[in-house]
């Protein structure tokens, strides 16, 4: 085997780093193989999962030096629709019920911090296959998993960042995830930016989404339960939690009646 003339001028030390640097970019094997799986499932949800409703029970809070501040709840209904554009992407929308207890039909909330996205794009942004060149994943071992799970990181690439498909994606993005192990079913996922608010730059921004098997129309999704997103304090700027919960999932579909039509025979008769 012969080096090409550019690598036969290269010194074996500066082979050896440049080939560990490729390496360094491409998960191991195993690792390559469990993305793949992940990748799969969030492609499934994506194109299989049915418009839907649930009920949802917001907590949205301002905090100061570890006290609350101002805090707002609210009770709604739930949709996700899929779109009828080609692409079929997910759409988020909430009938509010109740705010702060009394009954409410506002489609205009007034909350200390408010999120979305939880259903549409928290495993689509981080783990499918159209981003996969946008991070650098790796098995967590900081603290031990659950029995049945594996947890993992991911961090952006800098390398990335003019990427088309990552032109989105924050450099200083951070974030976990951690999976059942039978199913390669996301369980929980958590990403970590920088959220700047006003001229405070020092805000970090985190949000996470945990997920259970729910059962629409005989067949089982993985849905979040809980979504959390929360901002940290600074000596400039205060702390903002949101914390959602979903419950009590039913497929929205709309329904119509087709009646018979009739002979009209009550006209009078001619003569």
């Amino acid at each position: 085997m012969r080096l090409s003339p550019l690598l036969a001028r290269l010194s074996p030390v500066c082979l050896l780093g440049c080939f560990a640097a490729v390496l360094a970019q491409q998960p191991a094997p195993a690792l390559e193989q469990i993305l793949s799986r992940i990748e799969a499932n969030t492609e499934q949800y994506k194109s299989t999962v049915p418009s839907f409703l649930c009920d949802e029970h917001i907590t949205s809070q301002e905090i100061h030096d570890g006290k609350l501040k101002h805090e707002t709840t609210v009770e709604a209904l739930f949709r996700v629709a899929r779109s009828p554009s080609p692409d079929g992407t997910l759409e988020e929308s909430r009938e509010v019920k109740a705010i702060n207890g009394k009954p409410s039909s506002s489609k205009k909330l007034d909350m200390p911090i408010s999120f979305n996205g939880g259903f549409s794009g928290a495993l689509a942004k981080f783990l499918s296959a159209d981003r996969r060149e946008c991070f650098d994943y790796q098995a967590d071992r900081s603290s031990p998993a659950s029995p049945g799970t594996e947890a993992f990181t991911f961090t952006a690439r800098e390398s990335a960042a003019k990427q088309p498909a990552c032109v989105t994606i924050r450099p200083e993005t951070t974030g976990k995830f951690v999976i059942d192990s039978s199913t390669a079913q996301v369980t929980h996922i958590e990403r970590t930016v920088p959220h700047p608010i006003g001229k405070d730059q020092a805000v970090l921004g985190t949000a996470s989404v945990d997920f259970a098997p729910v059962t629409l129309n005989g067949r089982s999704f993985w849905l979040p339960i809980t979504v959390v997103a929360f901002t940290t304090e600074t000596p400039k700027t205060n702390a903002f939690r949101f914390t959602a919960k979903y419950s009590n999932y039913h497929r929205f579909a709309a329904s119509s009646t087709i009646l018979p039509t009739t002979s009209d025979s009550t006209q009078p008769q001619s003569r």
